[in-house]
């Protein structure tokens, strides 16, 4: 028997995907083949059964005999791509879509939508399924993955009647592909600026002089990356840490959350999804790759009566940001 994609009743995009989570082609050469780079997730026979058609980065049509088990997890290639390989610890962009193994139906898929956000992990990240998955694959390519509902979310998803044991068939297509953390040359250090160390994973430490603040913007170098510059307007992908001069705490960090973040960088003056003033001027100019700290003064910060609650007015604010990319 072969399964066919069908919208099934028990679609939960939003239960499932939304908090977690060109042409007919079969499996062939692999982007996970690699000296260098070891896959998660190994190649197997079961997941070299799936096939699927229809254009990158849409909602494919996807075949498969049924019941499709695996053991353990397995991935095939359907479209190799032309783009980089992946390393673990990337940060990637991908759409994906989830069927049961048993019946064919689709579960659930992303949006494959370009006005909304893709689906985002870190290459080979032991949280789920999905992000190891994507380490070794290449960008560009669409691939098929096997394995449980419990891979994939740890557990049953009851809401949706899905047992941990089920199992589950996933298509993914990768879309873009960014670094894990600055990678640049280091720089030295400046008077009147916080010290930043950071732990092998690339986390930020920073230590804020006991002085009175800058009166003016500074904005210094950690890490010189030799990517492309930011131009005012782009749409960058970035990790950072927002701390309170006066306080020395951490009022915002994506690290915290794993999980870094697109702004647009322009004034949020100019541009309603921009940054405020100040890290926008000190983020222009900046290099992929690079580490930056920038020191706002509260003039161009946030407006008086605009700030969160979690910042004072009037309050000299310190980023610490890691350029990953720049999309588009």
């Amino acid at each position: 028997m072969t399964a066919t994609t069908r919208r099934s009743a028990r679609t939960a995009s939003a239960l499932l995907l939304a908090t977690a989570l060109a042409g007919s082609l079969v499996a062939c050469t692999s982007p996970f083949a690699s000296d260098v780079c070891v896959p998660a997730v190994p190649e197997g026979a079961s997941a070299a059964l799936v096939s699927a058609s229809g254009a990158f980065g849409s909602a494919p049509t996807v075949d498969f005999p049924t019941p499709l088990r695996s053991e353990t997890p397995q991935s095939a290639v359907i479209d190799a791509g032309e783009g980089d390989q992946i390393a673990a610890g990337q940060i990637v962009d991908f759409q994906v879509s989830l069927f049961s193994a048993v019946s064919g139906d689709l579960i659930t898929q992303s949006s494959y939508d370009d006005a909304q956000a893709p689906l985002r992990r870190t290459a080979g990240a032991e949280i789920d399924l999905l992000a190891e998955s994507l380490q070794c694959a290449t960008v560009g390519s669409r691939f098929a993955v096997t394995g449980t509902v419990g891979d994939v979310f740890g557990g049953p998803v009851d809401e949706a009647g899905l047992a941990a044991a089920d199992p589950v068939v996933l298509v993914f297509d990768v879309q873009a592909a960014y670094l894990g953390r600055a990678s640049g040359t280091p720089q030295l250090g400046a008077s009147g600026i916080p010290a930043v160390v950071t732990t092998p994973d690339g986390i930020p430490g920073v230590t804020i002089p006991d002085e009175e603040p800058p009166t003016e913007l500074r904005a210094h170098t950690l890490v010189l990356g030799d990517g492309a510059p930011i131009a005012e307007g782009d749409r960058a992908v970035l990790h950072y840490s927002g701390l309170l001069w006066d306080t020395k705490t951490v009022f915002d960090s994506s690290w915290d959350r794993a999980a870094p973040v697109t702004f647009t960088i322009a004034s949020f003056e100019d541009d309603p999804n921009g940054v405020v003033p100040g890290l926008a001027a000190g983020l222009i100019g900046a290099t992929v790759g690079s580490q930056v700290i920038v020191v706002v003064p509260p003039e161009l910060g946030y407006p008086e009566g605009q700030s969160p609650a979690t910042i004072p007015a009037g309050s000299t604010m310190v980023f610490v940001v890691d350029i990953l990319g720049i999309e588009g």
